[in-house]
């Protein structure tokens, strides 16, 4: 079995992989957790990716348990188009390579909807080409109320449905523009690559994934996967392990 650790900005979800199937998924509170994982399950293998204060896995792993961190020094089963490799979001690695297992050979679209917004494009060939990043709900509201001085801090929950496009109070407003604002980036994203790339294929992850989903048009052509970060994370494992053989 292989254990997926994945530290993003707010917290460290995790998954134990028996092949390719997810037998156990949550959130890492700390070591003591996730040494009794190792103890509850014959883990042979663990992978951490971060992109930020990470707990140290690595003291904590026995000897007998083959342990990798992601990084773009770690070979990967797909390639990396980026002129500055070393900068690249372990994040968007994983999340890249979970696309191609999911939709193999294809045109692919990945939208990470967290802290930030990421979409990256990996063509037919698995070449991971690069992509975009941009504030996220939460970021944008908080920009709006730290660098003016009468703006409010809104949140997304406060708007219980799509807000109108053109708000009639200073609190539509905001919500108009940030929640509005950003779905027509996305979906000027979408527009572009399928211009671009025929039979184009779109994975959505992160924790604003369902909203992004239920507004994006092409619906047959696109998932939300709350666990494609941990799927690459695994593939990426599997793919170093045959190398030790």
């Amino acid at each position: 079995m292989n254990l997926t650790i994945d530290t993003g900005n707010t917290r460290t979800k995790y998954a134990v992989f028996d092949g390719g199937t997810i037998v156990a998924t949550g959130i890492m509170e700390n070591l003591r957790q996730y040494a009794s994982l190792l103890e509850q399950y014959p883990v042979g293998a663990v992978i951490s990716s971060s992109v930020g204060k990470d707990m140290d896995f690595r003291s904590e792993t026995p000897h007998n348990i083959h342990f990798h961190i992601l990084s773009t020094q770690l070979p990967l089963p797909i390639q990396i188009y980026y002129d500055t490799p070393e900068t690249l979001g372990a994040d968007r690695i994983a999340a890249a390579v979970g696309a191609t297992t999911i939709f193999p050979e294809q045109n692919c679209l990945v939208i990470d909807a967290g802290t930030c917004i990421t979409i990256d494009f990996i063509d037919n060939r698995g070449t991971y080409r690069g992509g975009a990043i941009m504030p996220g709900f939460s970021m944008k509201f908080e920009a709006l109320h730290t660098f003016t001085e009468k703006l409010p801090l809104l949140h997304l929950s406060d708007s219980a449905e799509l807000p109108r496009t053109a708000g009639k109070t200073t609190d539509e407003s905001i919500l108009s523009g940030v929640v509005n604002g950003t779905l027509f980036e996305v979906e000027g994203f979408v527009n572009y690559y399928k211009s671009k790339y025929n039979n184009l294929q779109i994975a959505i992850t992160g924790g604003d994934a369902q909203l992004l989903s239920e507004q994006l048009k092409d619906k047959h052509r696109h998932i939300v996967s709350k666990d494609l970060t941990l799927i690459g994370l695994n593939k990426i494992l599997e793919y170093n392990e045959k190398q030790n053989i």
